[in-house]
């Protein structure tokens, strides 16, 4: 039985770098934490920043929400508003806009 050779080596590497990027998109950053989900679209307090898309290839909404606040905080947003939520099989789609709110 052979003890893994170079190989062996990559495809871990590999698979340990994919991981690593799934993981980013669903793991809610420290940043992330401070960008609040608006249940209403704000009015004057706030301006756009931009239109984001958040997203989970395993069919979690909670995970897409991760990745729209993820998204946010990285737009140098403190706040997003979720536009539409659209689960289609595996993979849900959040259509979000982040905003700077006062």
């Amino acid at each position: 039985m052979s003890q893994g050779g170079p190989m062996n080596k990559i495809i871990f590497l590999s698979l340990s770098a994919l991981m690593a990027c799934s993981v980013s998109k669903t793991k809610l950053t420290s940043d992330g934490e401070k960008v609040e989900i608006l249940l209403n679209k704000p009015k004057e307090e706030c301006s756009v920043v931009e239109k984001i898309i958040g997203m989970n290839e395993q069919g979690s909404v909670e995970l897409a929400r991760n990745h729209v606040r993820n998204l946010a905080a990285k737009a140098d947003a403190n706040a997003v508003y979720i536009e539409q939520e659209i689960p289609n099989g595996g993979v849900v789609k959040i259509f979000a806009t982040a905003y700077s709110c006062r």
